[in-house]
């Protein structure tokens, strides 16, 4: 079996969509390895289960869509009522981008849903763009009118710079339910887990793939020796402690769940001033 080390959106962006973009050199995202298939027992989000109305608030679906109907590609979340927080390689450089808020199954229209057109996008002027895995991966979109504020849809509180997180997180997302088959569901799925010190996180990279490239201490990692995680279609999607949003889903190693391979995240308490400042 080959393992990829790949970004977690639905589709990969091709060249990010922002203005001034600034080229770096970053570490090449795949690292191929054979290795014994684990087992894997049923699967959702991956091993989580289905959330109930009204239960993530602040969840989006971030839709994109090019001479077609606009699809789900990828997490992300409310921070205002004009603001929404997702991973820069979440988005496209062309096509049109509309948040859902308010949704528990994704495909329903309830008087609860609310759709916003994108009316601008700032994605961190250091992300390479493409679908290499990197740091800055982390992007704003602001909508063209204010989000209603109700008991489905609510902003999320970000930390402090440089907060540290431990022990428990939830992740929410309507990504893929297992790394091998499957097709994304349609009820936002949800799993409890465990964050992992970044030691501990490369210890387990390189268990599985050989190396620990490209973690570095603006990601957050969460333990997948549960064979628990995140999977295609989650990225851009909220890593909560207590009501706080430490992380955004950024990449991770597929097929997802079948290695004790972590899920990796955006570190939003790495770019907290950054958001703010671009708000």
């Amino acid at each position: 079996m080959h393992l990829l080390v790949v970004l977690l959106g639905s589709v990969c962006a091709l060249v990010v969509g922002a203005p001034s973009v600034q080229k770096i050199d970053s570490p090449h995202p795949a690292y191929i390895k054979d290795v014994e298939i684990l087992p894997s027992d049923d699967t959702r989000i991956i091993r989580g289960q289905a959330a109930v109305r009204d239960q993530f608030p602040y969840q989006i679906s971030l839709r994109w869509g090019f001479l077609s109907t606009a699809s789900h590609i990828c997490g992300a979340s409310i921070i205002s009522s004009v603001v929404v927080l997702t991973a820069a390689h979440c988005i496209q450089d062309y096509g049109t981008h509309t948040v859902v808020a308010g949704l528990l199954n994704r495909v329903e229209t309830t008087s609860a849903t609310q759709s916003r057109s994108a009316s601008n996008i700032v994605v961190h002027e250091n992300w390479p763009g493409g679908s290499v895995v990197s740091p800055w991966d982390v992007a704003l979109i602001i909508v063209s009118s204010p989000f209603v504020f109700t008991t489905s849809v609510q902003p999320i509180e970000l930390p402090s710079q440089g907060a540290p997180t431990s022990g428990d997180v939830v992740v929410s997302g309507w990504g893929r339910t297992s790394g091998i088959i499957s097709g994304a569901p349609s009820v936002l799925q949800y799993v409890d887990l465990e964050v992992l010190p970044n030691e501990e996180c490369a210890e387990d990279l390189v268990s599985v793939l050989g190396r620990s490239n490209p973690l570095d201490e603006t990601m957050i990692c969460t333990s997948g020796r549960q064979y628990a995680g995140v999977c295609s279609g989650d990225s851009g999607g909220p890593l909560v402690k207590d009501g706080v949003q430490v992380g955004i889903v950024s990449w991770g190693v597929s097929p997802c769940g079948i290695t004790i391979a972590p899920s990796v995240f955006t570190r939003v308490s790495s770019y907290s001033n950054w958001i703010y400042n671009n708000l």
